[in-house]
């Protein structure tokens, strides 16, 4: 090969050598900002989830910037029910507490309120008397309670904020013992229950506030309004318990009344019950009576050494039932509570229980206005 032909080949070659590296250089340009703009987009959506995050703990109140970002996204998971909706919410209940407090769980919205306390000096404990109201068609059969109790939350001064990162109120925290107290008590469907829990404290200071939430363990669906003998007429007898701090519903043909027991007064005749009834509707009761039987305490499930033992008492007790049937002197006037009494003709001890419906002979309604 001459001279001459292997410089033009050299040159032809760098010519196409020089071609590729500059195809080269502009791909890797292309792919580093393709890269960019993914990095860009990228940092977008982090930044987003963020604030996303940022904001939903504000709304449920689990802020804590202690924790990592992916600690605080798992809590707020946790919070939400992991996107189920079933969420056992904590209720706060305090002495002056009036009425009761909406008590959130994954088998529906319970009422519950604190009736008071008694010292157990023999532990260094105090006996906390709650009751549950059950607005469901269930019964609970176990549930634990678990949360905490201590002194009152601090006061803060203007401008404060109630949050994890004010000194104050994660000083007020550290003060506070948890607890966690199963119950075995049913919770009869439509019903208020009173029972107890016993929480360890050295004052009454320390039980200014409770807060729990309710895990339910055990519920079975009763069957209310369930249909009785061949007429198929569906059932409303009612269970009312007499010590009971709660209002009982009496179904009717013409709707739910509520009732409750105020006092048990025992005369020469019988027992004479003292009775609120509330009537929600636009009538007025002006003759009714509720029959049944009465009987003595209910046996308490708990206080059994095992289901044939509380078997076995249920059928005892049932065998003490005695029928009754008491008319209601008063009229029932519509959209209020109503007092009244009855008289049944036992002694007190065996009127502790009743379990009747509410017959209504006759109502009226107001008379039409001109208008």
């Amino acid at each position: 090969m001459s001279r001459h032909t292997s410089i033009i080949i050299c040159l032809f070659a760098g010519f196409l050598l020089g071609g590729c590296n500059k195809d080269l250089e502009e791909r890797i340009d292309r792919l580093e900002a393709e890269l960019r703009s993914i990095r860009s987009d990228t940092r977008d959506d982090v930044t987003g989830l963020k604030e996303r995050v940022i904001a939903a703990e504000t709304t449920v109140g689990i802020s804590d910037n202690s924790l990592s970002f992916a600690e605080r996204l798992s809590a707020l998971e946790r919070t939400s029910g992991e996107g189920t909706g079933a969420v056992n919410s904590t209720v706060y209940l305090r002495p002056n507490l009036q009425g009761h407090a909406p008590l959130s769980t994954d088998h529906g919205t319970f009422l519950v309120r604190r009736e008071g306390m008694e010292l157990n000096v023999a532990n260094n404990s105090y006996t906390v008397h709650l009751n549950i109201g059950n607005p469901h068609a269930i019964a609970i059969e176990q549930f634990t309670l678990t949360g905490d109790h201590g002194g009152g939350t601090p006061e803060l001064a203007e401008g404060e904020e109630y949050t994890l990162d004010n000194p104050k109120i994660r000083a007020w925290q550290a003060t506070l013992k948890p607890f966690e107290y199963r119950v075995t008590k049913t919770l009869e469907p439509f019903a208020w229950t009173p029972f107890d829990i016993e929480l360890e404290a050295s004052s009454r200071e320390e039980l200014e506030l409770i807060r729990f939430s309710m895990a339910v363990e055990n519920a079975r669906l009763k069957r209310v309004g369930a249909v009785a003998g061949a007429g198929g007429e569906a059932t409303k007898v009612s269970h009312i318990r007499v010590d009971s701090k709660g209002a009982s519903v009496l179904r009717t043909e013409y709707g739910a009344f509520l009732v409750t027991v105020k006092k048990s007064e025992a005369t020469d005749l019988g027992t004479r019950l003292h009775l609120e009834i509330g009537n929600p509707y636009g009538f007025t009761l002006n003759e009714c009576r509720l029959i049944g039987d009465h009987g003595p305490e209910l046996p308490l499930r708990e206080q059994s050494a095992s289901p044939q033992d509380y078997s076995e008492k249920m059928r005892d007790w049932s065998a003490t039932l005695q029928p009754f049937e008491a008319a209601i002197p008063d009229k029932i006037s519509n959209f209020r509570w109503n007092k009244t009494s009855i008289l049944i003709p036992a002694p007190e001890e065996k009127v502790k229980f009743l379990r009747c419906e509410l017959r209504i002979l006759d109502v009226t309604l107001p008379a039409a206005t001109d208008r």
